[in-house]
């Protein structure tokens, strides 16, 4: 297993948390996507995107600012596996609708990582891709058992990485 590079955008902390939890169970450097450069993608050939989504199914406010450097980059030969944070009772709507703006922009790449619904009560998820989820679907504030969801899809996704 190669080295990953995990990167996070948080408003409130939640997602920070989410994917410094994750990345500890890997051999990563996690880096705040404020800090973002193309650059860190020639650093790794695996990748974890970490972002919530907010208000009406957007991407993260910093990681949206950054779609640009993630656009520049190329992800061919590349793993990238994604994790959305998002609440299923207060946005059930649109829960983690923001990580499919990610789709477009890591074209070449070897997505890992997708996941059932696994008990999530929602009413819509662009991110739900032929009965699942584009990633890992964490609801930090719900879903008091997060980790055990979160050490699932890791489980899942080690023989990607």
């Amino acid at each position: 297993m190669s080295k990953i590079g995990v990167i996070y955008g948080s408003n409130g902390g939640d997602t920070k948390e989410v994917a410094e939890y994750i990345a500890s169970k890997f051999d990563s450097e996690v880096i705040d996507v404020k800090d973002l450069s193309v650059d860190f993608f020639d650093k790794f050939d695996k990748f974890i995107f970490a972002a919530s989504t907010h208000g009406h199914g957007e991407l993260q406010k910093d990681f949206k600012a950054k779609l640009n450097v993630v656009a520049e980059a190329s992800f061919i030969n590349k793993t990238v596996a994604l994790v959305g944070v998002g609440g299923q009772v207060k946005h059930p709507s649109t829960f983690i609708d923001g990580l499919v703006e990610f789709l477009p922009l890591i074209r070449g790449a070897k997505l890992v990582g997708a996941s059932d619904v696994d008990g999530y009560k929602f009413t819509h998820s662009l991110a739900l891709i032929n009965g699942k989820f584009v990633g890992a679907a964490i609801d930090f504030k719900n879903d008091p058992e997060w980790k055990t969801r979160a050490d699932k899809w890791v489980a899942s996704v080690k023989g990607e990485f």
